[in-house]
């Protein structure tokens, strides 16, 4: 019975796998479906898709947290407000140290900008590739306290996007979570037909001759 319900559960873990990993199509091996200011006000559409953004200017981080899996941390986010070219703003994540050590950088670069310090900005723009999505309600909180500090409102003139760049996720790392996770279910697998191996005892030449 043991043996029957290990196979049944590996049998589902393998399907519910199969349906997570054509979810994730686009994620593993789709190219980038368009850019962030073109998509931004119909994002919904563009779930689990790649969206890139060139940024120019950056006017802070505003929230940072630490990701998990079953409670064990993995990683960290790091918010930033990024100042966009037609005059808006939006919010964007990384994970990556490089990442945020550019943005804290071109943050810098920005504020010397806008305080006349220099006449333009010296850190050069960067391609970013990440997802569309909705904020987590306490990153939007920080968000909005963000831009509230800054006077950053629409009764100011600004256009305030609410949809979150997150560049957490890489290409490569969607690949190797869903062959991780692949894995689990081969391994019930294994460990089904090792046991069924196992059960089967040797019979003797006087044995086999008996009836069964």
């Amino acid at each position: 019975m043991k043996k029957t319900g290990l196979l049944i559960v590996s049998i589902i873990a393998l399907i519910l796998v199969g349906f997570a990993a054509f979810a994730l199509k686009d994620l593993m091996f789709g190219d980038v479906k368009g850019r962030y200011e073109d998509v931004v006000d119909n994002y919904s559409d563009y779930k689990e898709q790649w969206i890139s953004y060139e940024v120019v200017a950056c006017l802070g981080n505003y929230a940072e947290g630490t990701e998990s899996y079953s409670f064990i941390p993995t990683g960290h986010e790091y918010y930033y407000i990024i100042w966009m070219e037609d005059g808006s703003v939006m919010p964007m994540c990384v994970s990556k140290k490089a990442d945020k050590e550019y943005l804290d950088q071109l943050t810098d670069a920005t504020y010397d900008y806008l305080d006349g310090v220099t006449d333009t900005i010296s850190i050069p723009p960067r391609e970013f590739t990440g997802t569309v999505k909705s904020q987590k309600a306490e990153a939007d909180k920080y968000y909005r306290e963000g831009l509230n500090y800054l006077k950053i409102s629409a009764g100011s003139g600004w256009v305030v996007r609410d949809v979150l760049l997150d560049c957490t996720s890489t290409r490569t790392g969607t690949i190797l979570l869903v062959c991780g996770v692949t894995l689990i279910p081969i391994l019930g697998f294994v460990a089904y037909f090792v046991n069924l191996g196992k059960g089967k005892k040797k019979l003797s030449p006087e044995q086999e001759y008996l009836p069964k």
